[in-house]
């Protein structure tokens, strides 16, 4: 009588739209092989320098400028592999960030956008955040129209073209999902060592202890990085971090543009 009072109660309704583009991802990420490299950083100076800024500065537009640095100094870190044809490097010319957010929609479904920004490094931090906040409170219609048009698709479409973007097609690839991609839950105490990844590489920040240590992990494409590169690219980061608490400080807007 209990299993048949456990099926009487249970349920099967179809894959709601708001969760298409993280499963479509998570499918799409099975072709590449990725490996996670941790790295505490101590990074006391640097939370302790955009607590006393006189704006608001968040840890992931710190990161996004430094990593996005790293990427422009490291040219390796902008190639993307394409299988098809022939296996060839693509190197785009330009850093594409990805930001990973979590939004609640207007219908009060807890979802994934992503939001991309051209050559972070080139802007100063306040810029920096100001797009990171409008990812994060801006209207999902406007901030992520491209991936809400892309959920309406056909499932045949929507792994098609997928499936192009992962094996044949490096400079859209870069164009529309980014060279990197970043994404943070320091804030609920938690660090996601090993997400799907669809980019070269992708930065996942955990959360500050009392004395300023952060793990901070880099998920890579094995067919593009190594790990003595991405070991290099975390510890390049790290300096980096700390010369910009060091100019938060300062009353012109910071920039690292090279």
């Amino acid at each position: 009588m209990s299993d048949l009072n456990k099926r009487m109660n249970a349920t099967r309704r179809w894959v709601p739209c708001h969760r298409r583009m993280a499963i479509d991802i998570s499918i799409a990420s099975k072709s590449v092989p990725s490996f996670p490299l941790i790295r505490t950083m101590q990074l006391q100076r640097v939370d302790a320098a955009r607590r006393a800024s006189s704006s608001r500065i968040g840890l992931t537009a710190l990161f996004l400028h430094g990593y996005s640095r790293v990427c422009h100094e490291v040219p390796e870190l902008r190639d993307i592999y394409v299988a098809l044809p022939t296996p060839y490097l693509y190197r785009h010319p330009h850093v594409v960030a990805s930001v990973t957010i979590h939004r609640h929609d207007e219908q009060g479904n807890e979802r994934l956008i992503w939001g991309r920004i051209q050559s972070p490094h080139q802007l100063d931090i306040d810029s920096v955040q100001a797009s990171v906040d409008r990812f994060s409170y801006g209207s999902i219609d406007e901030v992520f129209a491209d991936g809400l048009r892309m959920e309406q698709r056909p499932a045949i479409l929507r792994r098609a073209t997928w499936w192009l973007l992962t094996r044949c097609c490096g400079r859209k690839r870069a164009k529309h999902v980014g060279t990197f991609s970043i994404s943070s839950l320091g804030q609920f105490g938690a660090l996601n060592g090993h997400h799907p990844l669809v980019t070269t590489s992708s930065l996942a920040i955990g959360p500050l202890d009392r004395d300023g240590r952060c793990d901070v992990a880099l998920i890579c494409d094995h067919r593009v990085i190594d790990g003595v590169l991405a070991a290099k690219a975390l510890q390049r980061l790290e300096t980096l971090l700390l010369e910009l608490a060091d100019g938060l400080g300062h009353s012109q807007p910071l920039s690292s543009a090279a």
